[in-house]
This record gives C-alpha cells, sequence and structure tokens, in this order.
C-alpha cells in the first residue's frame, strides 16, 4: 500500500527548510588590513641538508618557517647550471 503525500506538503517543507538555512548562516570572514600583523620575509637557498644550528640561530631571531620548496638542477646541454638547493622562507612579525 502506497502513502499518500499531500500537494502542499512539498513546496512547505521546500519554503521551512530555505527560511531555516537563511536564518543559521554563518557570516563571512572579513579580511581587514588595519588588524592584520604585518610580516618580514627572508628567503635562504640551501645546498644539501640545512645544518639544525642555522635553523636554530634563525629562530633564536624570531623566525619561524614558513615554506620550503626543493629547486631541481637545471641541466643544459648535459651539465648542470644551476638549482639542486632547498629554498626556505622565513616570517616574522614586523
Amino acid at each position: 500500500m502506497r502513502r499518500f503525500i499531500p500537494g502542499w506538503l512539498v513546496p512547505v517543507a521546500f519554503l521551512a527548510g530555505c527560511m531555516a538555512t537563511a536564518a543559521f548562516t554563518v557570516p563571512k570572514a572579513r579580511a581587514d588590513a588595519r588588524s592584520g600583523s604585518r610580516w618580514e620575509h627572508w628567503c635562504v637557498d640551501v645546498d644539501g641538508v640545512p645544518k639544525n644550528e642555522q635553523l636554530e640561530r634563525a629562530s633564536a631571531e624570531g623566525w619561524e618557517l614558513a615554506a620550503a620548496t626543493f629547486r631541481p638542477p637545471v641541466v643544459k646541454d648535459g651539465s648542470s647550471v644551476g638549482g639542486g638547493a632547498t629554498l626556505l622562507c622565513f616570517r616574522r612579525p614586523r
């Protein structure tokens, strides 16, 4: 036996859902340049593995690692012409 759903119930449920969504939306975050902190940046190429002493000194000076990426070697005519280093970028509040 099939259940009967009144024809008016679907539009009413739809409108109730729309009203509930409008009532419970979270406001979008606004980026305010005046309230944001300003950062100082410093990037360095490191050949091989960075020494722990270098990283500890940077940390003691207030720098925090923001990004790290490997630069693959650049090869031209069968010989390396650069790259093959790790680029470390740090930041600290001004």
